[in-house]
């Protein structure tokens, strides 16, 4: 008799448990490290659960559960921060997103999202939807356009397009009257919408951690550049590309519109990795416009020296393919630095075994 009354008690209280869910909204009752229920209980919104579980299935990610993505905070059953950046460790995804999913606007809730050092090329139109949106990172990753309605997005406050592949923004840009922060640095930007100047921007300061509100070095903006942008103190300023730790003197490339301004150029040039992921072997091409002495090193996440590849050897001018095998190192994210005396770059490199 009492184990019946102690299966009663359970199933009254399960049942009690689940009850106290919206119809929307589905019970857990266990979550994985990765999640914060920061306000609320575990009922938790099932289109923002079936945004992550498409995630997972498009970008073929190997989960057991969506809510073992990245790292999760949820505000009253809505998932409000999302870090999914392709960092190497558990604080983001296992492995590289490609694609957002159609149904990726569903997170209305949404107001922090972490996408760095992916390989997503394209946003679906649905991205504008996400109306609670606050502050979005998607710089590493190789982005080619955003959508015409992303001025939708009108409580963005910090975007984050550095180091991607875009060579226009939409004009929709300029609705965005709360953006506060503006990166980007390190694209193909050749030209930008006529009411630019009307964004609300500090074009020339730093916030208290020494970060610009805005900047746009590394692009290709070389004729009838806004005056807001041509003669801003960061139109050619980036940040590096390892941690975003210190500014970088990134002027616009313009060595191909006319011949007086500089038929020679003289930066280092640096391909992406390829094959980026990899296993065990990946190439970087560097083009150098003079010979000069180059030293190239490999470094792990923490920023460690695993790899001295060459010290002050002389390079002649050209095109040259620089090799790593990485058989011997475990499956993770390092960072090759090449340096030639005068300019550093880093670029990212995924070793998957």
């Amino acid at each position: 008799m009492k184990k019946y009354f102690l299966i009663i008690i359970t199933f009254l209280v399960l049942s009690e448990l689940y009850g106290q869910c919206d119809s929307a909204y589905s019970y857990y009752s266990e979550l994985p490290s990765n999640v914060t229920i920061l306000v609320g209980d575990t009922c938790l919104f099932d289109e923002d659960i079936e945004v992550l579980d498409s995630l997972i299935f498009i970008n073929n990610l190997d989960y057991d559960s969506p809510l073992e993505l990245g790292t999760q905070t949820w505000f009253n059953g809505r998932l409000r921060f999302l870090v999914a950046g392709n960092y190497g460790n558990s604080a983001g995804v296992n492995d590289t997103i490609y694609t957002l999913p159609e149904n990726v606007g569903n997170w209305t809730g949404l107001a922090s999202l972490y996408l760095e050092w992916n390989r997503i090329s394209v946003l679906p139109e649905s991205f504008s939807e996400m109306e609670n949106l606050q502050s979005f990172y998607i710089n590493n990753n190789v982005l080619m356009t955003l959508p015409d309605s992303i001025g939708n997005l009108e409580n963005l406050y910090f975007f984050d397009l550095g180091y991607n592949e875009l060579d226009s923004i939409p004009a929709s840009v300029c609705s965005l009257t709360n953006l506060t922060y503006l990166w980007l640095f390190n694209n193909n930007l050749a030209s930008l919408p006529d009411c630019f100047c009307d964004l609300n921007l500090d074009w020339n300061n730093d916030d208290n951690g020494a970060y610009p509100y805005f900047a746009i070095g590394a692009n290709m903006l070389c004729d009838s550049v806004g005056t807001c942008v041509a003669e801003s103190e960061h139109f050619e300023l980036s940040l590096d590309q390892f941690y975003y730790s210190f500014p970088v003197y990134a002027p616009q490339d313009c060595d191909d519109v006319s011949i007086s301004q500089n038929a020679f150029p003289t930066q280092l040039k640096t391909s992406q990795p390829f094959p980026n992921p990899f296993n065990p072997r990946t190439q970087i091409e560097i083009t150098i416009p003079y010979d000069r002495k180059m030293d190239i090193r490999v470094y792990d996440l923490l920023g460690n020296e695993v790899e001295l590849i060459t010290h002050d050897k002389i390079y002649k001018s050209g095109t040259h393919t620089i090799h790593w095998n990485g058989s011997k190192f475990s499956s993770g994210v390092y960072f090759i630095k090449i340096k030639d005396g005068s300019d550093t770059q880093f670029r990212k490199m995924i070793l998957v075994k």
